[in-house]
């Protein structure tokens, strides 16, 4: 029963947290993971604001093949 308590709890710290470093153009972010030095630029229609923690996954990234059928 305990190995299913473990599983939500190990994917929830599994997703890394990225901090907002600047907003380089109009819904344009770039994002930075301390921890493992990576870095991320996206696009997505959510205001994010600098210096705060996000999930990749909870923020609505814009791909190219979204932007292709515009």
């Amino acid at each position: 029963m305990k190995k299913f308590y473990l599983i939500p709890i190990l994917i929830l710290l599994g997703c890394s947290k990225y901090q907002v470093v600047s907003e380089v153009r109009v819904n344009l972010y770039h994002l930075h993971n301390p921890k493992t030095n990576d870095v991320q630029v996206i696009i997505t229609e959510q205001d994010l604001k600098e210096g705060e923690w996000y999930r990749l996954n909870q923020i609505k990234i814009i791909t190219v093949e979204d932007l292709k059928y515009k």
